[in-house]
């Protein structure tokens, strides 16, 4: 014997456990209340758009362009340039100890490749340590 789908006996149920809920008002609640506790808790705690991450920034090139993009990066709400290394161990030392999220390094050739029309290219170093503000960020 084979079972068939019914819209009746589907009307039936829905309609029990509809009786079910009112005669059971904490389960009733539960139901209601926890979903939006949740949606509220996490909607302040998960912080998809974190600020003020802690960077350094390796500059072998001192140019007004260099000079130009440490300005924008200290003025911007998402990165805080807590530190301007003056050497690769340094910046390493940095992000390895966890005092940097980020390391941006910029090549002693920078404004040159700028000025002659090329693209030069910027390396930023992260601590994976926190995907979220990392990804977010490189993304960015």
């Amino acid at each position: 014997m084979t079972a068939r789908f019914s819209l009746f006996r589907l009307g039936a149920m829905i309609r029990k456990e509809f009786i079910q809920m009112r005669r059971d008002r904490l389960t009733f609640a539960m139901m209601i209340g926890v979903p939006v506790m949740q949606l509220v808790l996490f909607g302040y705690a998960i912080n998809s758009d974190p600020k003020h991450l802690p960077t350094a920034i390796f500059a072998q090139d001192h140019s007004v362009f260099t000079r130009s993009i440490v300005k924008g990066m200290e003025n911007s709400d998402y990165f805080d340039v807590v530190a301007l290394p003056e050497t690769a161990e340094e910046a390493d030392d940095l992000i390895r100890t966890g005092k940097v999220q980020f390391v941006l390094q910029i090549p002693p050739d920078f404004s040159r490749e700028l000025q002659r029309g090329q693209r030069p290219e910027l390396l930023l170093d992260a601590d994976a340590t926190d995907p979220a503000a990392t990804g977010n960020a490189v993304n960015g």
